[in-house]
């Protein structure tokens, strides 16, 4: 039986929108999917959750997954967060992410 297909919207750091497609578990993290296909540059501590590089906001659609310890300290460093604010090393690339849109942040957005 072949794995189901689905699909998220992000917006890059040139307010570009793009669409991302993806199997349930065929990457550990949100932040592995997206740098393995479609950003090169991204994730300078390769998913520990301490450098932040990875913040994004969501714009539409949820995330279960709670922060942990390192993503609050991490998150509480950063000048332009939000409640909606979590780091995309930290999310798991499952089913529940299907429709998800959110924005790709760098440190002078808002």
């Amino acid at each position: 039986m072949a794995l189901k297909t689905y699909s998220l919207t992000y917006f890059n750091e040139f307010s570009e929108e793009c669409d991302a497609t993806f199997k349930t578990n065929e990457y550990h993290s949100l932040m592995e999917l997206l740098f393995d296909k479609y950003i090169e540059d991204w994730g300078e501590c390769k998913g520990r959750a301490w450098c932040g590089t990875c913040h994004i906001q969501i714009i539409e659609g949820s995330v279960s997954e709670k922060m942990g310890v390192d993503e609050k300290n991490t998150l509480s460093k950063i000048r332009n967060t939000s409640e909606k604010s979590r780091l995309a090393c930290q999310i798991p690339v499952n089913s529940e992410l299907n429709g998800v849109i959110f924005r790709i942040l760098k440190d002078d957005q808002v």
